[in-house]
């Protein structure tokens, strides 16, 4: 007992101990960099992992002016971005979205289909479903295929998955409509294996922006396993920073394919563009934004300014 007190009263000094270091590092930045501490809490602000502010900050080291410094890295973080070009809409092909539960995914295939038909026009679309866990998925899907005037099977094993796309041979576009799984979930490997065609099967993550950043990064991190072409962010409507999600695809070289920014059908969806998504991001940071707190900020990048200077 007197070792697990003494363990305990070292590691209380240990974080007291760290917090008072964070804190004067994040000082001594203010005092002789300014311009760089504000920098960093604006990007904070935009809502980018602390992590990535620090990068970007450093790309704008050598400017004076703060203006010209935001644009600058806001510049740096776009062309850390890269997006598909509508491909799914122009090319068609066999397209499977994937992702965590709860993104939206069922709610997205029935936009593409919609804008694809609208485009291509009628009877050149079919819908396939491996979503045989949620109650009422296969029906949900249904709807929107008795709306949209396109055939929909559902399928639980890779055999009945290659049957319905022989039979759906026809169609420019199939979409696959996957079961929302926890990415800590086992059955992934399941998910992923009746995927696992990627010469035919261009698959998609898709991810609510409105998410935490560490949800996202470990999303991106599990469904990985999957060769993915490109993600897609949902929930933008019901984000207050963009920042994160943008981070995490940045961080995983995922280009965006497109942005969702509500329920309707076929509307609340655009293709991805880098230029509006850093303008989207700036406009939630105005609207939503606050000035970071200094003890918030100290402690967000006190330690990582620390081990910055040292690598």
């Amino acid at each position: 007992p007197l070792l697990v007190e003494m363990r305990h009263e070292l590691q209380t000094m240990h974080n007291l101990l760290e917090q008072q270091l964070s804190g004067l590092a994040w000082g001594e930045l203010g005092r002789q960099q300014p311009h760089r501490a504000d920098l960093l809490s604006q990007l904070l602000d935009f809502g980018c992992h602390p992590s990535l502010c620090l990068r970007l900050a450093d790309a704008a080291a050598g400017e004076r002016d703060p203006e010209r410094a935001w644009r600058l890295a806001l510049e740096t973080l776009g062309h850390g971005l890269t997006v598909t070009q509508d491909d799914i809409l122009t090319q068609g092909g066999i397209v499977a979205l994937i992702g965590p539960t709860g993104v939206g995914k069922t709610t997205t295939v029935a936009k593409l289909a919609a804008r694809y038909n609208l485009r291509h026009g009628p009877n050149r679309v079919a819908l396939i479903t491996t979503d045989s866990y949620r109650i009422g998925a296969f029906e949900q899907l249904s709807t929107f295929g008795m709306i949209l005037d396109a055939p929909v099977r559902l399928v639980r094993t890779a055999q009945e998955l290659q049957d319905a796309l022989k039979a759906f041979a026809d169609k420019s576009l199939i979409l696959i409509d996957t079961a929302g799984m926890s990415q800590r979930d086992l059955r992934l490997s399941q998910q992923f294996a009746l995927l696992n065609d990627p010469a035919r099967i261009r698959s998609y993550l898709v991810l609510a922006a409105n998410a935490q950043h560490a949800v996202l990064k470990e999303a991106t991190e599990a469904f990985a396993r999957v060769p993915l072409s490109g993600a897609i962010l949902t929930k933008v409507d019901e984000t207050t920073r963009l920042g994160g999600a943008l981070s995490a695809v940045h961080e995983q070289t995922l280009p965006l394919a497109y942005i969702c920014n509500g329920q309707r059908v076929p509307e609340d969806i655009q293709a991805a563009r880098v230029d509006a998504l850093i303008r989207l991001g700036e406009e939630f940071a105005g609207r939503y934004g606050a000035t970071p707190e200094p003890d918030t900020l100290a402690l967000t990048f006190g330690k990582r300014l620390t081990a910055h200077v040292c690598c």
